[in-house]
């Protein structure tokens, strides 16, 4: 490393080359889902409808998939889901995927919270996915994009969660301190997010993988060069749990899969864990 070049990196599991997570959103919503909005109508039925598709049929389509290439992923899970399809959160947490906390309703951000609300909301969720899966999440990432404030983090930290994704500020995660308690922060990378490339279904599935590939090329790449690297995928079981984005969720995965002697394909916890194990060159406090 030179002078022009300090920035932070990470050596993963057996001398692996790139670490990739893929993150699933399951959403449930009371008054308006994502898509369709409108905000003349006080519960938006339709809009409600689209997202209750992810719970219905598309996370048991994405479950699929990950079970053909034996991939694990993290399920961001609102508690409004996990009371809404219990089933399917215990079919995930048997076949090993992460359950992490992700608000109670995506209708509710923690920005809007006091720091009291706050910890009444993350105790909830966990309390919820507990009682579903048997077993507490220690991972959360707040709705909204991990909109959150500067009491979010001692927080979930304090209730027992080891990794947060709300923050966007590296590449590799780092251990922080706070009010709370170490904690480690998975950056969002946002190389893929399917809400970036869905189009009422217009867009093709070609076009949702070659975004990805272009991203992952280029990783993997900068990691074969010396710095061991990290990319995310995000999709959503209401998007890509459809049979018109699906195929590429697959593709993706398959891609990835052919690269296994450089890749290391980690859920959200499995990579904190491994960060609170390894000595990092430095650990600093993000703002916020």
């Amino acid at each position: 490393m030179t002078i022009y070049d300090q920035r932070r990196t990470i050596e993963w599991p057996d001398q692996k080359k790139l670490c990739v997570t893929f993150n699933i959103a399951l959403e449930a919503f009371n008054r308006e889902g994502s898509f369709k909005k409108d905000s003349r109508i006080e519960v938006n039925l339709h809009s409600i409808s689209h997202a209750n598709y992810g719970g219905n049929t598309g996370i048991w389509r994405l479950m699929e998939i990950m079970r053909r290439y034996n991939v694990r992923s993290t399920i961001l899970l609102n508690g409004l889901a996990a009371q809404r399809w219990p089933n399917a959160v215990k079919a995930l947490h048997e076949e090993g995927h992460e359950i992490a906390g992700h608000g109670m309703s995506n209708e509710i951000h923690m920005t809007a919270l006091t720091p009291t609300q706050q910890r009444e909301e993350v105790r909830k969720v966990a309390d919820l996915i507990e009682s579903v899966s048997g077993e507490r999440p220690t991972g959360w990432m707040g709705p909204g994009g991990g909109m959150h404030t500067l009491e979010t983090l001692g927080i979930i930290a304090s209730e027992g969660y080891i990794w947060s994704g709300d923050q966007c500020d590296d590449d590799p995660p780092y251990v922080v301190s706070s009010e709370g308690g170490p904690i480690v922060i998975i950056p969002k990378l946002w190389f893929y997010n399917d809400k970036n490339v869905w189009n009422m279904g217009a867009t093709s599935m070609r076009t949702a993988f070659e975004q990805f590939k272009e991203g992952f090329d280029f990783a993997l790449q900068e990691a074969l060069r010396g710095r061991p690297g990290r990319i995310d995928a995000t999709v959503h079981a209401e998007y890509s749990g459809r049979q018109y984005l699906a195929p590429a969720y697959e593709k993706m995965i398959s891609y990835v899969c052919s690269f296994k002697d450089d890749v290391w394909i980690a859920t959200c916890e499995e990579m904190a864990r491994h960060t609170l194990n390894v000595k990092m060159p430095e650990k600093y406090t993000p703002i916020g």
